[in-house]
């Protein structure tokens, strides 16, 4: 099976790059992938049917478009797989039908596997905190019981304030969304990913992810 995986930015691809090959054994042995990083989440254009803005580089914007242009050309042992996170919507379900509902308007439909990392993707390594303690000395060992796992709590916050020397303080310096944030949720990615294990993970989130994967790649009854 072959996955194109649609990614908010660079701390997600950065994430996946070194968890894939966890979740569905070595590329090419006998699964592929690419992932492809966007300027962020954006919104779905009113307009499902339009060509997107080429000065959009958001996820959504994009994404009818994107999915046309797969259903077009996909095979049987093809996928697309979206990965999002669910911010502030107060409505997973929700959110998640919306997107499928992108669907609607191909006229070929690729096979699309939606997938949201709640509340941000920062969850998925609170999922495995022995992975956050390996991986990020000296850490907050107080600051983990601040977390409820899969929560909507302001969660990569909260992972600052476990690992990222004066915590969320010093990093809102810099502005909410600047790029020393989004940096730092890069490098957070390279050190925490390769020490996580995937089978032992408490994400639900991650472990929809994982599984959701490992169903289209191996549709055995065990999956």
């Amino acid at each position: 099976m072959h996955f194109e995986i649609l990614v908010e930015g660079q701390a997600e691809l950065t994430a996946l790059s070194i968890l894939m090959s966890q979740i569905l054994g070595e590329y090419n042995d006998p699964h592929t992938w690419k992932i492809h990083k966007h300027r962020g989440i954006g919104r779905l254009p009113d307009d499902l049917s339009i060509s997107p803005n080429e000065w959009d580089r958001t996820l959504l914007h994009n994404l009818p478009s994107k999915l046309r242009a797969y259903g077009n050309k996909m095979g049987d042992h093809e996928a697309v797989v979206i990965l999002v996170d669910l911010d502030d919507r107060a409505d997973c379900v929700a959110f998640k039908n919306e997107l499928t509902s992108v669907l609607n308007a191909c006229e070929n439909r690729p096979k699309f596997l939606v997938r949201i990392a709640i509340e941000e993707l920062e969850a998925w390594y609170f999922g495995d905190k022995e992975a956050i303690k390996n991986a990020c000395a000296p850490f907050t060992e107080s600051a983990f019981e601040k977390y409820t796992q899969d929560s909507p709590c302001g969660t990569w916050e909260k992972l600052a304030e476990v690992i990222h020397p004066g915590g969320i303080k010093e990093l809102r310096k810099h502005g909410k969304r600047s790029v020393r944030i989004l940096e730092e949720k890069r490098k957070w990615a390279a050190l925490i990913a390769p020490k996580m294990n995937v089978e032992k993970n408490k994400s639900p989130s991650f472990c929809c992810f994982r599984d959701g994967l490992r169903r289209w790649a191996d549709p055995e009854p065990n999956r």
